[in-house]
């Protein structure tokens, strides 16, 4: 009977170990809590961690450290012994766990876990190691957990020969997170049960100088009867004691008679009854913790789902973002920058040209023929002209360089820092490389003009003198490149 309380005792302190670990997962798995341990933030940590821990719980220990194992915040003083725990250690290693530890002659209920953030996407930031001292009031409140109100005591053990001392009660040994040896929790029976002990042996002793009178006066026959039917009744005994021992609480005494041993049966009875109740509201309380953590594990896995939900949904947007900006400053056929990009370069270009005393220079050219090109073989080659062009402006053009789609089939390439000699040169490559498209339709060629920047005008007239210089040169024969002329304007 003993035994079957200290198996049910070690098991609730299972289930208060387990609960603490929970506790501590909860508290660590806190996006708020990783980023404050990450930037070492003491008072963060100590005001919502530390103090609140010990508040909430009544623990003896909650010490939170970095990734490196450096103090962050913590409630008690010397917690460096805490570092030789399995379960710190198991921690820092991303794991979380749980279990007993003795220091010196205290044994203590140690919880840890890394610290991570609620999406488990970043590194663990530290760890967090909660402990509570294993005292008489602890001790009290596990064995009225169970239906019981034994006496419980728990003694340190320094070495394994401390196993082998006489004790007069029943123990069981208690191990830490290394599998060590390092305590005895020992029971002594309900003072009323002691007494119904005594009680029972006292009559039992009563009655057997009783019988044994009766066996001196009538013989030695009546002597063997008696001690017979004695002997079938403890057996009875014994055997539902050992039926109760591997577990089959069903086991009663059957004896029906209302005799001083009918009431050793009763209370027999009585007791294993209670036995019974009590094991039972343990399994039952167990099978309500397991369902608990499934229906948790549940919705932690909904979560992370829902989680993962939205970190694609914000990617997506984020692409349709990153599309959108990229169609506002593009052309959607040739994925040159548009007109107004172009515009706004030039400006700044401008102003750059003029504080840095600087040479500015813009080519514009637009495709020979390219109305009747479009009108004979399709818009579909059109555009598919427009895009070789635009694939040599790009190739060509430098990186600072602003090349873009002006406007149907005329384009623009921006030089800054360029004399106008660097870009008549650069209009005659390009020529000639679109002069060499091989266009599956018809040969290609384009007309160029050249102007470069004049101190103290506006963006507009660099532009209006390179496109007049570009219809010079269609007017001169197309496939050629010119150079503003203000006379000739």
């Amino acid at each position: 009977m003993q035994r079957q309380r200290l198996v049910a005792v070690a098991n609730a302190l299972d289930c208060e170990l387990s609960a603490l670990l929970r506790n501590v997962d909860d508290l660590s798995a806190w996006t708020d809590a990783h980023d404050a341990v990450r930037r070492r933030d003491r008072e963060w940590v100590q005001r919502n961690i530390t103090d609140w821990i010990s508040q909430q719980f009544y623990t003896d220990i909650a010490v939170v450290v970095d990734a490196s194992g450096k103090l962050v915040a913590c409630n008690t003083g010397g917690w460096e012994w805490l570092r030789q725990t399995l379960p710190y250690q198991r921690a820092m290693r991303g794991v979380g766990s749980a279990g007993l530890w003795r220091r010196g002659k205290t044994i203590y209920l140690l919880a840890a876990a890394p610290v991570v953030d609620e999406a488990w996407s970043r590194p663990s930031a530290g760890a967090l190691v909660v402990g509570k001292a294993l005292d008489a009031a602890i001790l009290s409140r596990i064995s009225q957990s169970v239906g019981r109100a034994d006496a419980l005591r728990i003694r340190a053990i320094q070495t394994a020969d401390a196993l082998a001392e006489p004790d007069p009660f029943t123990t069981q040994i208690l191990y830490d997170a290394t599998e060590h040896p390092i305590a005895l929790l020992q029971v002594q029976p309900l003072p009323a049960e002691q007494v119904w002990q005594l009680g029972a042996l006292q009559m039992v002793q009563r009655h057997l100088t009783l019988f044994g009178g009766m066996l001196v006066a009538i013989g030695v026959v009546v002597i063997v009867v008696m001690v017979a039917l004695l002997q079938l009744q403890l057996r009875q005994v014994v055997s539902t004691i050992r039926r109760l021992a591997s577990g089959d609480w069903d086991a009663r005494v059957a004896y029906a008679a209302r005799d001083e041993f009918g009431y050793l049966a009763r209370a027999f009875n009585q007791m294993a009854h209670q036995l019974q109740q009590a094991f039972e509201a343990q399994e039952q309380q167990r099978e309500e913790i397991l369902a608990q953590k499934e229906e948790l594990e549940q919705l932690y896995a909904q979560l992370h789902q829902a989680n993962q939900s939205l970190e694609k949904l914000n990617a997506e947007l984020l692409e349709a973002n990153r599309a959108l900006a990229q169609a506002a400053v593009t052309d959607g056929l040739t994925g040159l920058k548009n007109r107004r990009v172009f515009q706004e370069a030039l400006d700044s270009a401008v102003q750059m040209a003029e504080r840095l005393q600087q040479p500015l220079s813009l080519i514009m050219f637009d495709i020979d023929h390219f109305k009747q090109f479009n009108d004979r073989f399709g818009h579909p080659a059109g555009d598919e002209l427009l895009q070789q062009v635009a694939q040599v402006l790009r190739e060509s053009a430098r990186a600072y360089d602003v090349a873009a789609r002006y406007g149907g089939e005329e384009f623009a390439l921006l030089l800054p820092n360029t004399a106008l000699e660097q870009a008549v040169q650069v209009a005659e490559r390009l020529r000639q490389q679109i002069h060499a498209i091989r266009n599956p339709h018809a040969p290609v060629s384009a007309s160029f003009g050249v102007a470069t920047y004049r101190r103290g005008t506006p963006p507009a007239t660099l532009v209006y003198e390179a496109d007049a210089a570009l219809y010079r040169a269609k007017r001169n024969g197309r496939d050629q490149v010119c150079v503003y002329q203000p006379e000739a304007a």
